[in-house]
C-alpha cells in the first residue's frame, strides 16, 4: 500500500480512537529517540497525527499512543534495533502476545484500530502483570514507572500508570536484569506527565 494510502488509513483510525477516548490510557513521549538522538518522525507528521486526534501537543513531545503506534509506521530512521515500525509489521510482538502476526497492521477493514488492539493487549500486562513476568517498579523524581518484561519476551512500559511503549525483547531475563542494574530514569522516550 502506498504511503499516502497508509496515512489515510492511520488518520481514519486515529479519528475513531479519538472519538472513543482510546488515547487517554497513553502517557507522553518524545519523538527524539534516545539511541539516535534525533526525531524519528517529521514535525509535519507529528502535527498531523495530533490534529486528527484533537490533542494539543508541541513537537517533539506528544501522546505516546499516537507517536509509538501510528507515527512509528512512517518512521524512516534506522535505530540500533532497526526501524520503529518493525514492532507492528514483522509479527514478532503480536505473536509473543498470543495474537495473529498481522494483528497490529494498519487496515481499513479491521473491526478494531491498531491502537485499540495494542492497548487491549498491553495495558493488562502493566496493570496486572502475569505471575511469570519480571516487574520493575521505580520512582523517577517522585513519578512512578513500571516496566513489565514477560517470559515470552515482551516489554510493556508505563509512567504514572499511563502506557508509553511496548516492544519485543530477545532475552527477557537478561533485559530485565539490565534495566534493574541502571539508575532509575524515564526510559524508552517517555516524558514526565508534569
Amino acid at each position: 500500500m502506498a504511503i499516502e494510502s497508509l496515512l489515510g488509513v492511520a488518520l481514519r483510525c486515529i479519528s475513531r480512537d479519538a472519538a472513543d477516548g482510546r488515547l487517554s490510557p497513553w502517557g507522553r513521549s518524545t519523538v527524539v529517540d534516545e539511541n539516535v538522538g534525533a526525531a524519528v518522525i517529521e514535525r509535519e507528521l507529528f502535527d498531523l497525527l495530533h490534529a486528527e486526534a484533537r490533542i494539543d501537543a508541541a513537537f517533539p513531545v506528544g501522546n505516546a499512543g499516537l507517536v509509538h503506534v501510528y507515527g512509528y509506521f512512517f518512521s524512516e530512521v534506522v535505530t540500533p534495533y532497526g526501524y520503529k515500525r518493525d514492532r507492528w509489521t514483522d509479527g514478532v510482538l503480536a505473536a509473543r502476545l498470543g495474537m495473529a502476526e498481522d494483528a497490529f497492521l494498519l487496515r481499513d477493514d479491521a473491526a478494531a484500530t491498531p491502537l485499540e488492539r495494542v492497548t487491549a493487549a498491553v495495558l493488562p500486562l502493566v496493570m496486572s502483570p502475569p505471575d511469570d513476568a519480571e516487574v520493575i517498579d521505580q520512582s523517577v523524581a517522585g513519578v512512578p514507572t513500571r516496566a513489565v518484561v514477560t517470559a515470552s519476551g515482551v516489554l510493556a512500559y508505563a509512567v504514572a500508570g499511563s502506557l508509553v511503549t511496548t516492544f519485543p525483547v530477545e532475552d527477557a531475563a537478561a533485559f530485565a536484569t539490565g534495566v534493574r542494574a541502571e539508575s532509575p530514569r524515564l526510559r524508552w522516550n517517555a516524558v514526565s506527565p508534569h
